[in-house]
């Protein structure tokens, strides 16, 4: 059963609702939340939240609703209605057009200076498809952010040891190199 629809923000700004649920087996693995693209793929599925759900893995990997089971439905469910507002930084949210001029389906929060966007793209530029920085992983990203360490990915080119042997659970990763 979908518990809840929280938004999240990528590094490109757009902002994705996400399905979390009362966990279930699924293909071998636990499965607690499922993407949900962005609102026409919630109306096209006619999801609310409370809502009795099928799921598959995508490609084996990804977590999707395939079908809402709306006869088993209470009445106590309830319409997700996508924010206005960023929920990170509270920036307004809009659409944008395509690369054909089109609106887009996706809404996207107008602040570049969004902490959750910065966040994505540093983990995106040290990731296998960035620069592929073996041992600099998401959390540690988010620790160096959040220490106010690095505030651009320039700054992780200007590390020292000195920078990371004080953080909590780093300290002995790193004075054993």
């Amino acid at each position: 059963a979908v518990e809840g629809i929280a938004v999240q923000v990528g590094r490109t700004g757009a902002i994705t609702p996400v399905a979390h649920m009362r966990p279930v087996l699924v293909a071998g693995s636990t499965v607690a939340r499922a993407t949900l693209h962005n609102i026409d793929e919630i109306n096209r599925l006619g999801l609310k939240i409370g809502d009795t759900v099928i799921l598959k893995k995508a490609g084996d990997v990804i977590p999707e609703i395939i079908q809402v089971l709306v006869e088993l439905r209470t009445g106590a469910e309830k319409t997700f209605h996508m924010p206005k507002k960023c929920p990170e930084c509270g920036s307004i949210l809009i659409q944008k057009k395509n690369m054909v001029g089109d609106m887009s389906v996706a809404i996207y929060c107008t602040n570049k200076n969004c902490p959750a966007q910065i966040l994505g793209q540093l983990i995106h530029f040290v990731s296998k498809k960035g620069l592929n920085i073996v041992g600099l992983g998401d959390r540690i990203i988010e620790k160096l952010l959040e220490e106010n360490i690095i505030i651009t990915a320039l700054d992780i080119f200007k590390l020292k040891k000195s920078d990371l042997i004080n953080l909590e659970k780093f300290g002995d990763k790193v004075r054993e190199e």
